[in-house]
C-alpha cells in the first residue's frame, strides 16, 4: 500500500506528464485496432474473396483497336467475332476440361423514324454511313444484362425484359428518349433497318430505364455519333432480336450483329487458364480477353486499398512516434530522482520495493491509456471505417474488429506497458549504493 500511495502521489504531482502518457498510450491502442482492422479487410478483399468469386470473361477489341474505331465506316464490322470464332474458343476450353457457362449480347444500329427520334450527337453523318441513330441491343439472359458494358440500369416504369418468353416486340427505352418522344409504357415505336431505309420494325415500350452510374467515355452526352450515346440504346430479349430477323449469317455492313459472348468460370485461377486457352486458340491481335466482373470488383475495393495504404503508413508512424514519446515521458519521470531514491534507501526501503514503485508509475498511466484506447477503438472502428468508405460500393461494416485483432493489440499493449515499467524500475535497481553521500550537485544529474 505504501508503494502504491507513493506512486500515485508522484503521478498526481506531475499531472500533465501523467495525462500525456495516458493520451499517447490511448492513441496508439485505438490507432492499432483501426489500422489492423483495415489491413485485415483489405487482405481478405484481395485474397480469398478475390480468388473465390465467379468470374466473367469476355473477348473484345483491344483499347488500341477501339482507338481506331470509326462508327461511320461500315467496314468496321470486320472486327466483330462470329459464332464460329466463339465456337473455336469454347471447344478449346472444353478440350482443356475447363468448366464454364455462357451468356451473350448482340447489338446493331437501327434508324430513327419520323415518329421516334434519337438524342442527337455532335456529329450528324448520313445514316447510310452509320447504320442509324439508335442501337438495338439484345440480352440472352439477365446475367448478360448485368454485365452490360454501357452500365447497369434500373427499371423506373414498366417491366424488366422477359428472357425466357416469346415477346417479339417488347423493348426498354431510356428515360431521356421516352421524354423526348413522349412515350410511356405500352407506347408503340418504329425503327428502320440499318441497311435498308425502306424497311422498318415495330416495337412496344415494355419498360423505361435509367442508368445507375456514369457513362463510359464517349458513350454518354459526349458521344459524337447519336448511336454511341447509351441513352439511345433500345434493350430487348434475344428472342425479340432473332424473331425480327436481325440474327442473320448473310448480313453485311452494319446489318452484321455485334456478338459478345460472356463466359462464366469458377474463380480467378480458371479465368487465368481461360485467357491462356483463348490466346493459344489464335485470338486475333486486335482482340483481348478481359473480365468485367473482376474489373468491377477491383473498382469496388479500390477505396479500401487506398485507405489501407494510408492507414498502414499512419500505423507505423503511430507505433514509432508513440514508442519514442512514451520512452521520453517515462525517462523524464525518472530524471532527478536520485535524491529521492537515496533517501529511501538510507531509511531502509529496499531497492526492489523502490523499483516496484517506479514500475507502477509507468504501468498505471500506460495501462489506463491502453484501456481507454481499446474501448475507443472497439466502439469506433466500425463507424469510422463506414464514414471513410462512404460513397464507395463497399457496404457498411466492411471494416470490422474480430477477437484475433483485439487480443493481438491487447497482448502487445500489455507487453509494451510491462517493458516500460521494467525500464522505469531499472532507475532504482541500477543505482550504486556506494555513492549515496556524494556531493549534491553530482546527485542531481
Amino acid at each position: 500500500m505504501f508503494v502504491l500511495k507513493n506512486a500515485w502521489s508522484a503521478l498526481t504531482h506531475h499531472l500533465w506528464r501523467t495525462l500525456s502518457i495516458v493520451i499517447v498510450a490511448a492513441l496508439i491502442a485505438s490507432a492499432s485496432l483501426f489500422g489492423l482492422a483495415v489491413r485485415q479487410a483489405n487482405t481478405a478483399a484481395h485474397g480469398t474473396a478475390y480468388a473465390s468469386q465467379q468470374v466473367s470473361a469476355v473477348i473484345r477489341p483491344s483499347a488500341a483497336t477501339m482507338a481506331k474505331r470509326n462508327g461511320a465506316d461500315p467496314a468496321w464490322t470486320k472486327n466483330y467475332l462470329s459464332w464460329n470464332d466463339y465456337t473455336t474458343y469454347a471447344t478449346a476450353a472444353q478440350t482443356a476440361q475447363l468448366q464454364f457457362t455462357y451468356s451473350f449480347t448482340e447489338s446493331l444500329p437501327v434508324r430513327q423514324s419520323a415518329s421516334f427520334t434519337a438524342i442527337p450527337g455532335s456529329a450528324k453523318p448520313d445514316p447510310k454511313a452509320t447504320g442509324g441513330e439508335l442501337t438495338l441491343r439484345s440480352f440472352y439472359t439477365k446475367d448478360a444484362a448485368a454485365a452490360n458494358d454501357l452500365g447497369t440500369y434500373k427499371i423506373v416504369a414498366g417491366k424488366q425484359l422477359d428472357y425466357a418468353g416469346q415477346d417479339k416486340t417488347g423493348v426498354l427505352v431510356s428515360q431521356q428518349v421516352a421524354a423526348r418522344n413522349k412515350l410511356k409504357v405500352g407506347s408503340e415505336l418504329k425503327v428502320g433497318d440499318p441497311s435498308d431505309a425502306a424497311k422498318s420494325y415495330a416495337f412496344k415500350v415494355r419498360g423505361i430505364y435509367s442508368y445507375t452510374g456514369n457513362a463510359p467515355k464517349g458513350y454518354g452526352s459526349d458521344a459524337k455519333l447519336a448511336k454511341d450515346n447509351r441513352e439511345n440504346v433500345l434493350y430487348s430479349s434475344y428472342y425479340a432480336f432473332g424473331a425480327n430477323g436481325f440474327e442473320s449469317s448473310t448480313a453485311k455492313n452494319w446489318s452484321v450483329p455485334d456478338l459478345n459472348i460472356m463466359f462464366q468460370v469458377s474463380g480467378v485461377s480458371d479465368y487465368n487458364k481461360f485467357v491462356k486457352i483463348v490466346k493459344a486458340a489464335k485470338l486475333p491481335s486486335t482482340h483481348t480477353v478481359s473480365s468485367p466482373s473482376l474489373e468491377a470488383y477491383n473498382r469496388k475495393i479500390a477505396p479500401l486499398g487506398s485507405l489501407n495504404t494510408k492507414t498502414d503508413l499512419l500505423l507505423y508512424i503511430a507505433w514509432i512516434a508513440g514508442a519514442v514519446l512514451l520512452l521520453a515521458l517515462v525517462g523524464l519521470a525518472m530524471r532527478k530522482r536520485r535524491d529521492e531514491i537515496s533517501t529511501a534507501l538510507i531509511v531502509g526501503v529496499t531497492k526492489p520495493r523502490i523499483g516496484w514503485q517506479l514500475m507502477l508509475e509507468a504501468l498505471l498511466p500506460t495501462l489506463l491509456g491502453l484501456a481507454i484506447g481499446m474501448l475507443a477503438g472497439g466502439f469506433g472502428t466500425k463507424p469510422l471505417g463506414t464514414a471513410l468508405l462512404k460513397g464507395s460500393d463497399l457496404g457498411a461494416g466492411t471494416i470490422n474488429l474480430n477477437a484475433g485483432i483485439i487480443w493481438k493489440v491487447l497482448g502487445l499493449g500489455l507487453c509494451a506497458c510491462l517493458a516500460l515499467g521494467i525500464i522505469a524500475s531499472l532507475r532504482a535497481l541500477l543505482l550504486r549504493t556506494g555513492n549515496l553521500f556524494e556531493a549534491r550537485k553530482e546527485a542531481t544529474r
